[in-house]
């Protein structure tokens, strides 16, 4: 029986619901953690009345603690297994102390000064950073395991990245007018209030998210091997470069972070104008991160990340001339900055998956969660020293909460400096470092072809006990150096094929299994673990979704153990997927899809066939097969064929409709099904006259 797509969550689309519900656990991170990043110093100069300089103190260590905090959290939260699964007790249990330590920290008494207001805040704020922790990894491993389909995942992230950007936005527009006047009375009990609303809102949220999101993929207990981990560092370049330049430019955003509040009352002159300038930066960033893909394929990921950094280091130059009193060209300057903070930031993430392959393929070790915690904590220590050096610069200026809601002259020009002059300075070095970075499209493509091999080689000789060496071959010129069965065995045909919708392939390949006399190896998409798309999914899929897959962690400041888990499941799922190709062709076999051109690429016996047809003629045997109209069959060629594209590089970096990797591309829309089996079959019948062409080695089993 065909699981009906809303209740399908494993190997199928996921339910818009729970799309849905799984933000809802972003926008209570955010809700905190955006509270605690840009509030948070001003709250302590301003009403606890600590000085500029021990606030930035107690900001910058305890971000870098909070970087500390996620390596222990998640070497934690995966080692216990309950009935609601690995992941979700942690939602379930850890919100509400989460929100009661949130409420604490913005909750400092009236009667502490000095030391011990210090000590207040210091240990409240350490602690919330820990308690926040083990909220936040788990939540951001969810996805992984709510769904197999990479599509989905996508899905997932993208929505997490706009609600978070949206209720940053909420956030400033309800904390950022309290700050107008903070010597007004009641300015504690006011902030106790605001922090127990938010609290109970963040609460009401997990709670949703973890009621409504369920753990459908099997996970294994999560263990990041640290001594595999820096062995992998130091043979790779790229991560370093990255690190360094992320480290640069993290600092650039949190140093700005950290007294943005202070620039908007105090240079512009309106505390309530930090809602416009936070609105204007999540625009920017939203609408860049819908142009990443097209930025990747035109200019290439380093090029991309150093035209964001260049908005970047635009915006906070003008942040520090722009005159006192102007809003617009504030919140153009923010909305700049949003186009390149938006920009630099899904490119990061993305560079980072590049890196975890050049990681395997420079030192054989594979490490998603490893790399992505030493990111991880290479940002935590950029947003600790940035706000370390914010609160510095406006003390050294001479800011002070004394001041009656005039600062002086010195401390203005502080408080520019702090926000525009040194973030450019950062964010130029950011720049700078990243122009080392050699790891180029063309470089990576290299890299994932010869990562596949290797995966499919070792996948071979773990099947027939040898080592990789032993299943491998001299070349002879067509690319195929690797046998998949004993030398001294027959070696049946193999075809792939691989046909845009409607070009009959799936009606052609079984033909020409009978022709040959071996079996027809049906098409799920990539295994039978994964998505299954039905027709309806096929229909609705809106360009709404899609473009939520696009937008994929754009505005997500806090996503890397995430980022870490949908790759690791990625990775998984190709492994298995060759593992299965391999066994269904034992025996030879004509495969439909799964991506056997890539998988079988190399292989000696196979021939790899592409079909493609006419849109009209495609559209017409669309509407044959389903009795669909012509514009719902149309809408089905066009979904069906990108879906196939989004998940064959999600989960190999590959394009299946790149002609180069087939031997033979056939025109349906022109020959009959028979002229085309004629012809596959004669085609292979001279390349493979006795059906496998194999020049031995000593090495051979």
């Amino acid at each position: 029986m065909t699981t009906p797509v809303k209740e399908r969550t494993a190997g199928g689309t996921l339910p818009n619901h729970r799309v849905l519900t799984y933000a809802f656990g972003d926008i209570a991170n955010n809700l905190m953690f955006s509270m605690t990043s840009m509030f948070i110093m001003v709250y302590m100069t301003d009403i606890v009345g600590i000085s500029a300089a021990v606030a930035g103190t107690i900001y910058g260590v305890t971000k870098i603690w909070a970087g500390a905090a996620d390596l222990i959290a998640g070497q934690t939260v995966d080692r216990f297994q309950t009935k609601w699964g690995r992941l979700r007790p942690w939602i379930l249990f850890g919100s509400t102390p989460l929100a009661i330590v949130f409420v604490l920290l913005f909750s400092t008494p009236a009667g502490l000064s000095g030391a011990a207001a210090i000590a207040w805040i210091f240990l409240l704020d350490a602690l919330f950073q820990l308690a926040y922790s083990f909220v936040n990894i788990p939540y951001g491993s969810l996805s992984a395991s709510m769904t197999q389909d990479p599509v989905d995942r996508s899905k997932l992230s993208g929505a997490r990245s706009i609600t978070s950007s949206l209720a940053s936005v909420l956030l400033s527009a309800v904390v950022a007018p309290q700050f107008a006047d903070t010597a007004a009375d009641n300015m504690r009990l006011k902030f106790t209030i605001t922090c127990l609303v938010l609290g109970v809102i963040a609460v009401c949220l997990y709670l949703i998210c973890f009621a409504n999101s369920r753990e459908v993929v099997p996970r294994p207990e999560g263990k990041i091997s640290f001594k595999s981990t820096f062995k992998m560092i130091g043979q790779n370049r790229p991560l370093i470069i990255l690190c360094a330049s992320t480290f640069f430019l993290l600092s650039a955003m949190f140093t700005n972070n950290a007294v943005a509040m202070y620039y908007t009352r105090d240079v512009l002159g309106n505390a309530s104008w930090f809602t416009w300038l936070m609105g204007a930066q999540t625009v920017g960033s939203i609408l860049v991160a819908t142009l990443i893909p097209s930025i990747t394929v035109r200019i290439g990921k380093r090029n991309g990340f150093m035209m964001a950094a260049c908005f970047v280091i635009v915006g906070y130059l003008l942040m520090f001339i722009i005159p006192s009193g102007q809003l617009l060209p504030a919140v153009v300057t923010w909305f700049l900055l949003g186009i390149g903070i938006g920009c630099t930031n899904a490119l990061i993430f993305s560079m980072e998956a590049d890196t975890v392959d050049y990681g395997e393929w420079n030192s054989s070790i594979r490490a998603e969660g490893g790399t992505y915690s030493v990111v991880s904590f290479i940002r935590k220590c950029g947003q600790g020293i940035g706000g370390w050096i914010g609160g510095a610069v406006i003390a050294a200026f001479g800011y002070t909460s004394m001041a009656g809601g005039a600062q002086s002259v010195e401390a203005v020009q502080g408080i520019r400096i702090a926000t525009g002059a040194i973030p450019a300075g950062f964010a130029i070095v950011a720049l700078i470092i990243i122009i080392a970075y050699r790891l180029d499209a063309g470089r990576h493509a290299e890299i994932i072809d010869d990562l596949n091999e290797r995966r499919m080689q070792n996948a071979v000789a773990g099947r027939h006990g040898v080592t990789s060496d032993q299943v491998q071959i001299a070349e002879i010129g067509d690319g195929r150096n690797t046998i998949i069965r004993p030398i001294h065995e027959d070696h049946p045909p193999i075809i792939t094929v691989f046909g845009q919708r409607g070009s009959g392939a799936s009606d052609i390949a079984p033909m020409i299994a009978k022709r040959l006399g071996v079996t027809y190896i049906n098409q799920v998409f990539s295994s039978d673990t994964l998505a299954q798309v039905d027709k309806k999914a096929l229909i609705s899929d809106s360009s709404f979704n899609r473009w939520l897959r696009t937008v994929s962690y754009g505005s997500t400041q806090d996503a890397d153990m995430a980022a870490a888990s949908n790759l690791a499941a990625n990775s998984a799922l190709a492994r298995k997927n060759t593992a299965e190709v391999l066994e269904a062709v034992a025996d030879g076999g004509v495969m439909l899809g799964r991506n056997g051109a890539l998988v079988l690429g190399p292989v000696v016996g196979t021939l790899h066939v592409k079909f493609i047809a006419p849109l009209n003629k495609r559209i017409e045997r669309v509407m044959y097969k389903t009795g669909l109209s012509e514009s719902a069959a149309a809408e089905q060629c066009a979904l069906e064929d990108r879906l196939r594209q989004e998940m064959s590089y999600a989960l190999y970096q590959w394009n299946p409709s790149r002609d180069e990797d087939y031997d033979l591309v056939i025109n349906t829309g022109s020959m009959t099904y028979e002229q085309i089996v004629d012809l596959v079959a004669e085609t292979y019948a001279r390349k493979y006259p006795l059906q496998a062409r194999i020049i031995p080695n000593d090495k051979n089993v």
